[in-house]
């Protein structure tokens, strides 16, 4: 029951090239990619490599998490389909 919502949604596979494409035309996005990896780099000297990966890891879980939910509602899915979907 869940294989063409999450095809529609979730499973497509040219997001990610066009997502790139899209944010690389963003003079915005190149300057916050710029401050993102000047912040990490300062971080993970202060941290250690090894501290900084695993808290990027998780960052990074939740975040994809987050950015999932808010895409899914952005889309005007109900509650229940999200619910199902998720699960």
């Amino acid at each position: 029951m869940n294989t063409i919502p999450n095809t529609l949604f979730l499973d497509n596979p040219y997001l990610p090239e066009q997502i790139t494409a899209f944010c690389i035309s963003l003079p915005e996005y190149q300057e916050a990619e710029r401050e993102y990896q000047a912040a990490e780099a300062q971080i993970s000297r202060q941290l250690g490599r090894e501290a900084f990966n695993r808290f990027e890891e998780a960052q990074s879980h939740y975040m994809a998490r987050l950015v999932r939910a808010y895409y899914l509602f952005g889309l005007g899915l109900r509650q229940e389909l999200l619910s199902a979907l998720a699960g």
